[in-house]
């Protein structure tokens, strides 16, 4: 419908609505029909039937994948049944998917043994299968149907629909939410990667039988573990974040609070042998966390996988801050090292990905999987969307977080420009929805100064999910501009909603908006003029597009993307996880520095720097070094190397100076006595070990049986700045080494 008229509007009753589309049903005008009930779902979206109405539609308009979608959806809306699991079957028949169309048609004749279009189905889909169905033993979905209960006089149904395929069936996933909760810890209203999680979490736990084969965890940084957070908690959590903005709501802060409580009360997880961690958010700021991931390979074959957004730090660093950026690369050089298997939620983004890794390590075949985020958003049943509070004026929509990257500068100027060529009064207003990020002060000085911004722009902030629902609803159009995305959740936001985005044609961006999107070039002010201009005072052409959206944009739910995800960590991991040292060799007589690396590219050397430190008695990388801890803090070093050997170590003596060991041996026989060193307060060493002839990895343990305390209660010892090796015989290499550590500047002649 056009804001901007009120000319033959479209009915607004719910009852009108839905007599109107089962007309056009009864007429067989299938996309009319379709249009009519999306438009009664827009008000009353708890009404299954008729999700699975919507969807004959759109099979019998030729579209069985959307129709899909929408019988997923009343399935979620309403589990157990049977005539929704026989038209799921429809569509997977007609996609060829004749696998699970079996399954659908087998739980359906479970559900009710008296469905005889189920058994007729079931009986041709078995005749036709290339392999025999399950035996009788397969599990059978819950239902209140038993197999005593079947009526004698029928044709028996087979005892139970077949297993899922494949090994995603037995797949044990622990998914961490440590992200999300921290985020929790100061926000409520979720941004882009919250609602990813949130979603792909719930609608994993809501499959059948998805509490049983997978775990939300969060890692504990003080106990250096991950924590189980109770499914019942981890749902109360979502469902409040969606429905409000509001922090101090004491529903909130004590869903939070018990969330916290968990994570410092709970006991350790015990990951399954050969399990998958599945890390849905971001982890390059949590201390500790890869190297808890290899300890967790060791001992339990663990499998880790990734979900990668982006590689912004790496790709456009000059719109993420400089400690971020290095940080990301040391992170992402020592992922590489650790994963097993990544996903990228964009074919962008893939390649950005593979790109990187293969300049870091040539040699790995890394699996990097895409998962797109190309699905409906998620609102709690039964809670409607509402506006913010209702708005007198038209409206373009704008959500993003207010940073450097979105680009808001642009956007604004665009709409001075609006302004200026028709008038205030006939300018649609631009609601900017999002939290203020970095770099945003230019776009903000620029509001902050112009009138006619301040009056026709609006900005605000902790907007809930129920509320941003209602915004999309009730715009003109939506407009998303940035320098680069991973994939432009409100982009998809928008199409779910029947509202055609004008998007910068970059990155992931044109596969976010597909054929649906109307693009401009980027940093094109007059093209992007151009194009808000067409969509706001264009009607037929605002209307034309809108149109298209039907066809164009084909959105999935997000219980699908939760399943690929599922299917795709099957088919990428190895049966094996191989350790992340295995990945690398450490080359005699080259210098490797211990410390946290400046980016913005990915170096392996920063990778190693991680990846050799095994123990609980390391401190975090920090630009100058590493400390090591009260204890004994193990180095393994893997050198492909032969002979007797020489390591040397650049240390420094602990705060106020103090007493340590030092022994070097091979990994996992390391014996014999400490050579013991008093340092004064961080005095610079080189300290020699020698090892004997002899074959595996090798391994320096540091001891600091007395630590010194620092203000945060850490006992510390000496700090390690980097390593050299070499054969005892290298004397070149040995040389060379300290006169690049002893001389400031040493010129070759």
């Amino acid at each position: 419908m056009d804001m901007a008229s009120s000319a033959d509007p479209a009915p607004s009753d719910p009852a009108e609505l839905l007599a109107a589309a089962d007309a056009l049903r009864d007429r067989q005008d299938w996309s009319e029909a379709a249009q009519a009930y999306a438009a009664y779902l827009r008000l009353r979206g708890g009404h299954w039937q008729i999700w699975v109405q919507y969807g004959h539609c759109l099979k019998e308009s030729g579209d069985p994948k959307a129709a899909l979608l929408l019988y997923r959806e009343a399935e979620r809306l309403q589990p157990g049944d049977a005539d929704t699991h026989l038209q799921i079957g429809h569509a997977l028949k007609l996609l060829g998917r004749h696998e699970e169309a079996f399954q659908e048609y087998a739980r359906a004749l479970t559900l009710d043994p008296g469905n005889a279009a189920a058994r007729v189905e079931l009986m041709a889909e078995g005749a036709g299968a290339s392999e025999p169905p399950a035996s009788s033993e397969a599990p059978v979905p819950p239902g209140p149907v038993t197999a005593a209960a079947s009526p004698a006089a029928e044709a028996p149904a087979p005892a139970a629909p077949p297993a899922m395929p494949g090994p995603a069936a037995s797949l044990a996933l622990a998914f961490d939410a440590s992200d999300l909760l921290a985020y929790f810890q100061g926000d409520r209203a979720p941004t882009g990667i919250q609602r990813v999680q949130m979603n792909i979490i719930e609608q994993a736990l809501d499959r059948p039988g998805g509490e049983d084969m997978a775990a939300i965890v969060a890692f504990d940084a003080a106990g250096g573990t991950w924590k189980p957070i109770p499914a019942v908690l981890f749902r109360r959590l979502v469902a409040l974040s969606r429905s409000g903005a509001e922090v101090a709501d004491p529903a909130w802060a004590e869903a939070v609070a018990a969330a916290q409580e968990a994570l410092r009360q709970g006991p350790a997880m015990e990951f399954a042998t050969g399990g998958v961690l599945v890390n849905l958010g971001t982890s390059w700021w949590i201390p500790d966390y890869l190297r808890r991931v290899r300890e967790a390979k060791a001992s339990r074959g663990l499998r880790y996988v990734p979900l990668i957004y982006d590689c912004i730090p790496l790709v456009v660093p000059e719109h993420c801050a400089a400690g971020l950026v290095d940080e990301f690369a040391c992170w992402f050089a020592s992922v590489c090292l650790h994963a097993d298997a990544m996903l990228a939620i964009s074919d962008c983004t893939r390649d950005d990905v593979l790109r990187l890794q293969r300049r870091l390590l040539p040699d790995l075949a890394l699996p990097v999987g895409v998962l797109p985020l190309d699905a409906a958003p998620l609102l709690p049943p039964g809670l409607p969307g509402t506006a913010l509070p209702p708005r007198a004026r038209p409206y373009v929509l704008f959500v993003a977080t207010i940073e450097s990257r979105k680009n808001h500068l642009l956007v604004f100027n665009a709409w001075l420009s609006l302004i200026r060529r028709h008038g205030a009064e006939a300018v649609p207003d631009l609601v900017c929805v999002g939290k203020r990020g970095w770099l945003a002060e230019a776009a903000l000085a620029l509001h902050a100064n112009s009138p006619g911004l301040r009056e026709r722009v609006a900005l605000l902030h902790g907007v809930p999910d129920t509320e941003l629902d209602g915004l999309y609803r009730h715009c003109l159009c939506t407009v998303f501009n940035s320098f680069y995305e991973g994939w432009g959740l409100p982009v998809t936001e928008s199409l779910s909603h029947g509202k055609v985005p004008v998007v910068a044609d970059n990155s992931s961006l044109r596969q976010a908006g597909g054929e649906a999107a109307v693009y401009f070039t980027p940093q094109s002010e007059p093209e992007l003029v151009a194009r808000l201009e067409a969509m706001i005072f264009d009607r037929a052409f605002r209307a034309g597009r809108e149109a298209r959206l039907p066809r164009a944009a084909r959105l999935r739910s997000w219980a699908e993307v939760a399943d690929q995800l599922r299917s795709e960590v099957a088919a990428l991991l190895p049966a094996e996880s191989p350790p992340p040292l295995s990945r690398i060799t450490l080359h005699p007589g080259t210098a490797y520095e211990t410390r946290l690396l400046p980016g913005p590219e990915p170096r392996l050397e920063a990778a190693i720097a991680d990846a050799v430190r095994e123990g609980p008695a390391w401190g975090r990388l920090k630009p100058w070094g590493v400390r090591t801890l009260q204890g004994r803090a193990l180095l393994r070093l893997p050198l492909a190397e032969r002979g007797a050997l020489r390591i040397t170590l650049e240390m420094q003596g602990q705060p106020g100076g103090g007493r340590f060991g030092l022994r070097a041996g091979r990994y996992g026989a390391l014996e014999g006595p400490f050579r013991w060193i008093e340092a004064s307060d961080h005095e610079r060493l080189f300290c020699v070990l020698q090892v004997l002839d002899g074959a595996g990895d090798l391994a320096v343990e540091i001891e600091t049986p007395a630590g010194t305390r620092l203000e945060d209660g850490r006992l510390v010892g000496p700090n390690l700045l980097g390593f050299m090796l070499c054969r005892a015989d290298d004397l070149a290499a040995r040389l060379d080494y300290l006169e690049r550590r002893a001389l400031v500047r040493m010129v070759a002649a």
